[in-house]
């Protein structure tokens, strides 16, 4: 990537590439970011208020001033502090216009982690000076830290001021080369496999092995690997006992070792028999399989290099120079399946699960359990990072999520779907409290035909995230976050059993209509093509059920039950009576004291078929967010009437018929990202300028307490 390619030609260029590259170089130094993020970090040009270059991970936030000067004295001074001061104002108060261009991709990152519990900002200074601790000059530092802590005096730790100077990144440099562990060795009965990528096998002496471990290039050599190799183990005892006792069959007994390279050229010529040894030479090696065979046999060689001088160890070579980007994890992954090493494990390494369980620590004095084999905490102390994992798939926007960890628990791990569940960052909040809605789904669905074969416990056994994202939709999410909250959400989860109660056979009578009865229901919520139909329709389902608890009137001797309408009525509502029953019912409907706004509206007739409804705000954010979204396309506030009780608006901007409140859910969702219940009828108003609560408040006999 060309960090300068916006100052081409520039008088200055030259300078402003080397002031940028001090800048993505102290990002890798602070950050531990790679060369080509720290390039894409880069915010320096014009506008940029002082920073330049911005960085995110997790919930602290990277922002660097760089400075540079051919002969090591670069400064920092009183307009300096100015500049720096302004832009950390501008990124507090998230005021990302006052940036320059280059700041934009970086806006969306950057908001989350201010939103975070605790943020952090790390304030990097990079100066290209030796003068080791005269970097800034005292008064300077003070009237920068002064500064600082004036911006935000309640947490004066909120920022922390770094300063990275020549001789650090001299060293920086240094060790990054040094890294790089390059291997020259006769590989012998060689076998070479050169389409797709490049690959070599064969065998070593162990002593060869001994001495790539031997000095300081054992320490670099597994750095790809997930775990260094352990100490004192059964394993190791093994591989021990075997060099030592029978050194001619460890070629036999250990699985050997696997490496891969950054680039494998040969050493002199090709042998011209086949099975002859073959000189190599691997630049930017690495063990990858194999740590605690190397490890052992370089302790063994020290004390019994006779033995070891006996052994042969088996050895595979990989280069990754023509390998996809994420190749390399993956014969990782795949060359550790014996011991058994899986993809979750290489995800509890993740900064993002670090700073879920410091979260959790800190926030909720709860535990969060990243790998394998440490103690689960108790279901009311925590939760693990597995369990957090299916929680958010199961809530997650996109039902396929739900339907794919289902069909597969593996698919949770894989590098893209693990960033799009647990990206970006979601609170300690959040993820409790998702895990809660989806212990509250399973635990209900324990009691569904518990000990016997009948379909609705099949169903029960298998729908559980299904229906988890089902309910996360239908219930109350706008506070998730909301450290205050807790006492309202742990309310909605009280709700929860009784709508699994209705919802599974519910879901079993969605399935069947359109796969039919002999549907196989484990397949079919599990579906990544059948299961955003399902989810949709069970949605509908619950919002029109949801309605029904104050839409629709008891059945004579029927009171309406607090834990939400029954079967029947929900059918009625999606399947509503011929006009002629309907009809027959309208006099019960107006004279009970629970009939409801639509109800009445429909069976008296109130509003003529096909007349323009217009939407108004009702709340204060309605008022701030609605009509600007509503200007950009009129149709959004506009939908005609038809007399059905289940769904008796046709929204104008998409011609689908929703009910009143089920319609302003959504145009909200859209405009303001706000999924909270509401009164429906009070938002659509009729020509002469009624809302459907008025007209029904007006109408000769009609029951006063109507709601949507």
């Amino acid at each position: 990537m060309n960090i300068a390619e916006d100052v081409a030609d520039h008088p200055n260029e030259e300078r402003m590439f080397l002031s940028r590259a001090v800048a993505a170089l102290s990002l890798q130094y602070e950050a531990g970011m790679s060369a080509e993020d720290a390039a894409r970090a880069i915010t320096d040009g014009r506008g940029d208020e002082g920073f330049d270059a911005v960085a995110v991970r997790g919930r602290e936030i990277f922002v660097v001033q760089a400075k540079w000067k051919d002969n090591g004295t670069a400064g920092f001074g009183n307009s300096d502090v100015a500049a720096v001061v302004d832009g950390l104002r501008y990124l507090f108060n998230r005021d990302f216009e006052q940036f320059g261009p280059k700041m934009a991709p970086h806006v969306d990152e950057l908001t989350r982690a201010l939103k975070a519990p605790r943020p952090r900002v790390t304030l990097v200074l990079a100066l290209v000076n030796g003068e080791v601790g005269k970097e800034l000059h005292n008064d300077t530092r003070k009237r920068l830290e002064k500064q600082i802590r004036a911006l935000h005096p309640r947490d004066p730790s909120l920022v922390e001021v770094k300063i990275v100077n020549l001789l650090d990144m001299y060293h920086f440099a240094l060790e990054k080369t040094q890294r790089k562990v390059t291997l020259v060795f006769d590989l012998d009965s060689p076998g070479r496999q050169t389409k797709p990528f490049h690959l070599y096998y064969g065998t070593v002496p162990a002593a060869t092995v001994a001495e790539w471990y031997a000095g300081d290039n054992g320490d670099f050599l597994t750095d790809r690997n997930v775990r260094d190799a352990l100490e004192d183990t059964e394993v190791n005892s093994g591989i021990r006992n075997t060099l030592i006792q029978h050194p001619e069959h460890f070629l036999y007994l250990n699985g050997g070792i696997t490496l891969v390279c950054d680039k494998l050229g040969g050493k002199g010529v090709d042998p011209p028999a086949k099975w002859a040894p073959v000189g190599l030479r691997l630049q930017g090696a690495s063990v990858i399989n194999g740590a605690q065979t190397g490890e052992v046999i370089r302790a063994v060689a020290e004390s019994h290099p006779d033995e070891v001088a006996q052994a042969r160890v088996h050895i595979r070579i990989i280069s990754l120079e023509d390998c996809p980007e994420d190749f390399g994890d993956a014969i990782t992954i795949a060359a550790n399946t014996q011991n058994p090493i899986e993809a979750r494990d290489f995800r509890a390494l993740e900064q993002e699960q670090v700073d879920l369980q410091e979260d959790f620590q800190l926030s909720l004095d709860l535990t969060y359990s990243r790998k394998r084999g440490e103690d689960e905490p108790k279901p009311d102390r925590g939760c693990t990072m597995e369990e957090a994992a299916f929680a958010l798939a199961a809530v997650h926007p996109d039902p396929v999520c739900a339907a794919a960890a289902r069909q597969d628990p593996a698919w949770l791990w894989e590098k893209k779907n693990y960033q799009e569940i647990f990206g970006p960052l979601p609170t300690a909040h959040r993820v409790w409290r998702c895990v809660g809605l989806l212990r509250a789904v399973r635990a209900e669905l324990r009691e569904i035909d518990p000990d016997q074969r009948t379909r609705l416990r099949q169903l029960a056994d298998s729908c559980d995230l299904l229906l988890t994202h089902v309910l996360f939709r239908v219930l109350e999410t706008g506070d998730l976050d909301d450290e205050d909250a807790g006492p309202s959400w742990w309310e909605r989860l009280a709700q929860v059993p009784s709508w699994v109660r209705q919802s599974v056979p519910l879901l079993l009578d969605v399935i069947y209509a359109a796969y039919g009865s002999r549907a196989h229901l484990a397949k079919a919520v599990a579906s990544t093509e059948r299961v955003p139909e399902i989810a949709e329709r069970m949605y509908e389902l619950l919002l029109a059920a949801d309605s029904l608890v104050e839409e629709i009137p008891a059945e004579a001797g029927e009171p309406a039950g607090e834990s939400g309408p029954g079967l029947a009525s929900l059918v009625t509502a999606m399947d509503p009576k011929p006009p002629a029953e309907a009809g027959a019912r309208a006099q019960s409907a107006v004279g009970s004291r629970s009939a409801r706004a639509v109800t009445v509206i429909v069976e008296l007739r109130l509003i003529e078929e096909g007349t323009r409804l217009e939407l108004r705000p009702d709340t204060e954010a309605d008022y701030k967010n609605l009509p600007r979204w509503i200007q950009e396309d009129p149709r959004r506030g506009v939908a005609h009437w038809r007399n059905s009780k289940s769904a008796p608006l046709v929204w104008a901007a998409d011609g689908q018929a929703y009910s009143p409140s089920r319609l302003v859910r959504r145009i909200r969702r859209e405009a303001m990202g706000n999924d909270q219940q509401v009164q429906g009828t009070k938002y659509w108003f009729t020509p002469d300028g009624r809302p459907l609560t008025k007209v029904v408040e007006e109408a000769p006999d009609a029951d006063r307490d109507a709601e949507a």
